[in-house]
């Protein structure tokens, strides 16, 4: 959550705890009919909602709650874990050569550029696959790929690149990961062109 202060119809965020996939919070009207609200915050870049709200005028039940839920994501992110918590340092990683692009590359995401439970090897490590991103003379800054740990695809910024992760550099349990991603992909490519 930014440093704004944050208000949904007529209740401002009084608590906030952003871990794993979701942020609870815990807002307060003084002049609603229920003081106090424990929910979800979604945000978008464009609007904010609460969504699985719970009213109270009780302060330590709603605070009750919070707590509940606030661990509930906690122990959500450890599970979704593969539990290396390691972090890529610069010694690990090298720049990109003249003429090269981060596409068809693990590159290491910087640890300041993640939440703070995502600091770790496991969520440093994206394999690019396109986007103008790739050329780090091109215009773009999105990096399309896959996540390592997960397989999960989604973007990055090219300004948030620590640097390029040779295969040998990788840990262990990346190198298959890796090749799984690589055959996903040719897999995709192969049925596209209807081979």
């Amino acid at each position: 959550m930014n440093n704004d202060i944050i208000t949904i119809d007529g209740y401002t965020v009084i608590h906030s705890f952003f871990v794993g996939e979701k942020n609870v919070i815990v807002a307060e009207n003084l002049k609603a009919d229920y003081r106090y609200v424990c929910a979800y915050l979604e945000e978008n870049g464009i609007f904010s909602q609460f969504t699985d709200c719970a009213l109270s005028n009780d302060y330590l039940e709603i605070m009750t709650l919070y707590c509940d839920r606030a661990k509930e994501q906690v122990v959500k992110c450890k599970e979704q874990s593969i539990g290396d918590k390691t972090v890529i340092t610069p010694e690990m990683c090298r720049a990109l050569h003249d003429g090269e692009t981060y596409k068809g590359k693990v590159v290491a995401l910087k640890t300041e550029s993640l939440r703070r439970e995502y600091g770790n090897a496991e969520n440093q490590l994206f394999y690019a696959d396109g986007g103008n991103g790739v050329n780090p003379k091109g215009l773009g800054t999105k990096i399309f790929g896959y996540n390592l740990a997960t397989k999960a695809h989604h973007y990055i910024r090219s300004y948030d690149i620590l640097g390029v992760v040779d295969k040998d550099k990788l840990p262990e349990w990346a190198k298959p990961k890796l090749a799984e991603i690589k055959k996903e992909i040719r897999n995709k490519e192969e049925r596209r062109d209807g081979r």
